[in-house]
């Protein structure tokens, strides 16, 4: 297999459409057929479940329907997430021998650390908060995670753009307290978007 890795950038899709893409691109590397590769992605409206979460317990179905927001599964672990076009997320597919170690906080702080210098190239001072985000002046920007599938690594990280951590809390299912004003409020204070941060 070549050294030189594929960039691919597969647009806004509908999730089972990146899903569909993240199981083939996965499969080829494991199979060495296809270089380590970075691609970039977006989401139609979209709440996203970890591979062993309850659609009833985790989210708002009602809610998701009535707005037009998919509703799928992630072949990763996790909590569940909401997407949209207001976040770009990008994802690495990995060969081991391209890590040097198969222990997934090192992979992660090495991969974070990568991700952070470049979101500071916006102009930013992102740093990489343990164990997997990245953050600006306290405030998340960008989240990560990844598994080995056999010999291979998928590590996935989103960049919030724009996001509306309003319309991602509807979709979850949570007591309404969490739900008031104040908590809003205070989800708000905890993230921050590349526009705020860039003033457009």
């Amino acid at each position: 297999m070549a050294s030189t890795w594929r960039l691919i950038d597969t647009g806004t899709r509908r999730a089972a459409e990146n899903f569909a893409l993240n199981r083939a691109i996965l499969e080829a590397r494991k199979r060495g057929v296809v270089a380590s590769t970075l691609r970039f992605l977006q989401f139609g409206p979209s709440a996203l479940l970890g591979y062993h979460q309850s659609v009833e317990q985790e989210l708002d179905v009602d809610f998701c329907r009535t707005h037009g927001v998919e509703i799928q599964r992630r072949v990763t672990g996790g909590g569940a997430i909401y997407m949209d076009e207001s976040v770009l997320g990008w994802e690495l597919y990995l060969g081991k021998s391209d890590l040097g170690t198969a222990d997934m906080s090192a992979v992660s702080r090495r991969i974070c650390e990568v991700a952070a210098r470049a979101v500071s190239a916006f102009g930013v001072r992102a740093t990489y908060r343990p164990l997997t985000d990245i953050e600006v002046d306290g405030r998340k920007i960008a989240g990560t995670g990844g598994a080995f599938d056999g010999n291979a690594l998928l590590y996935q990280g989103t960049l919030l753009l724009d996001f509306d951590i309003e319309r991602m809390l509807r979709c979850l299912r949570l007591p309404a307290e969490m739900l008031s004003p104040e908590a809003i409020a205070g989800a708000r204070a905890r993230i921050v978007n590349l526009r705020e941060l860039l003033g457009v």
